[in-house]
């Protein structure tokens, strides 16, 4: 089946589903909210699992299924089905999200926030580009955009330039981030001192102003993280989780809880 998930169903995501409907996609719409915004474009709605399973098989090019239930479904979604894209349409990083689901399920792992991995990162990052940053949280943002600035719903992502802030664009997020991290593709484990994995997704533009995560790269970094286990699961260890795109980037930095 080609499908498509889109996490999400407020007024942001009735663009992820005029996208999913031109392109004939199968797709599934996950909202714990049975009302929200785009519930009206549903084909179906479930909020039982199993009904929802029961009749995935039948759905067609175009439809929409609409599985009432909290966001952190989308991991088991992700494995059953390797959609085409999944579409985060929500105000949180949907995968780190995905990722510590997969490391609770497969090996009981459960991250706490790093303040420390992220006051070195924002102390040395692009100043530029660094938006702001949660210390408690462990995460930092990084944006051509500044902090008062909002970007049109139609914007394109262009590379060298940004046409809405009148803004020279000298390398795209992405490119800086690998750099910074010195990764070659999405994917890297630093041996020194302490143990850290650098896990970072591209983002693929879909069409102005909407952007999607490949599901087939999920299910590659699942596999890359069972190959460390044996490492992860006997020593302290640090996890970089980067969602990028040209111009913005989200990094929420972990530690696991072995002393």
């Amino acid at each position: 089946m080609s499908i498509l998930i889109i996490a999400g169903g407020g007024k942001f995501g009735r663009k992820a589903v005029d996208f999913a409907k031109k392109n004939k996609f199968k797709t599934i719409l996950v909202d714990k909210n049975p009302t929200c915004f785009c519930s009206s474009y549903a084909t179906q709605k479930f909020e039982a699992l199993r009904d929802f399973y029961s009749k995935i098989e039948e759905i067609e090019a175009g439809e929409v299924f609409f599985l009432i239930h909290d966001i952190s479904i989308i991991y088991e979604l992700l494995v059953k089905f390797e959609p085409k894209y999944v579409i985060p349409v929500i105000p949180i990083h949907l995968s780190a999200l995905i990722i510590k689901n997969f490391l609770r399920e497969k090996i009981n792992i459960d991250l706490t926030p790093n303040e420390d991995i992220t006051i070195k990162f924002v102390s040395s990052a692009n100043k530029e580009l660094l938006l702001t940053y949660d210390l408690e949280e462990g995460v930092a943002y990084l944006s051509y955009a500044k902090i008062d600035e909002v970007c049109p719903d139609n914007c394109f992502g262009p590379e060298k330039f940004c046409p809405n802030f009148n803004r020279e664009k000298p390398i795209t997020i992405t490119s800086y981030l690998k750099n910074y991290f010195d990764l070659h593709n999405s994917f890297r484990v630093v041996e020194d001192e302490d143990l850290k994995v650098i896990v970072i997704y591209e983002s693929t533009q879909l069409m102005p102003g909407l952007g999607g995560l490949k599901g087939i790269v999920f299910n590659n970094i699942f596999k890359n993280l069972e190959e460390i286990f044996d490492k992860i699961t006997t020593q302290k260890f640090s996890l970089f989780i980067v969602t990028t795109c040209n111009c913005h980037a989200v990094i929420n930095f972990y530690r696991n809880f072995i002393s």
